[in-house]
């Protein structure tokens, strides 16, 4: 059932990114799309892994997917002491969708192949900031590669007690399509 939900949600807030643009004319919010890369870290003791993930964000609504493979960071390798936990080389995939002010500050509701979980995430660069503080809105065709550059950060708590071993941050580099 709640992946039904969860499907629901996301596919409505995709249908409505269309009239979006229409309702939020006078916000200097950058909407978008952002695919991410980057490092996990766990709260296990079994070394980093890494993430990919996809985020949509409007002004107020988000969602998005995302996996992560704990402890076995291709940059990394046995970096890790403990080797006889659950989460060593486990691989999650995970949808949210949630609330925030814009790609600055999201909290999401997520559920995927370890359960609920509770996400705090936040996407920025530096043509959003400046065009928050300038109120100023530079259009999508306008943004060089540059500009769409984007620092992610993520912390996810998962809401069963005994899947605490996967709580982890997040933090990478995306681009804003």
């Amino acid at each position: 059932m709640t992946r039904i939900i969860i499907a629901l949600t996301l596919l409505t807030l995709g249908c409505s990114s269309v009239q979006a643009e229409d309702r939020y004319s006078g916000v200097t919010l950058m909407r978008g799309t952002v695919v991410s890369v980057g490092r996990v870290d766990p709260t296990e003791n079994i070394g980093t892994g890494f993430f990919v993930d996809a985020n949509y964000t409007s002004v107020a609504l988000n969602a998005g997917v995302g996996t992560k493979k704990f402890g076995d960071s291709p940059i990394r390798r046995d970096s890790g002491d403990d080797d006889l936990s659950a989460a060593d080389g486990e691989r999650v995939t995970n949808g949210y969708a949630g609330v925030g002010f814009g790609r600055i500050i999201q909290v999401q509701y997520g559920y995927g192949t370890e359960g609920d979980l509770l996400r705090y995430r936040s996407d920025f660069n530096y043509r959003s900031i400046i065009d928050f503080f300038t109120g100023k809105r530079t259009p999508k065709d306008r943004l060089t590669l540059g500009d769409r550059l984007t620092f992610t950060i993520a912390i996810e708590q998962y809401l069963d007690d005994e899947d605490e071993i996967f709580d982890n941050a997040t933090w990478g580099i995306g681009l804003l399509f």
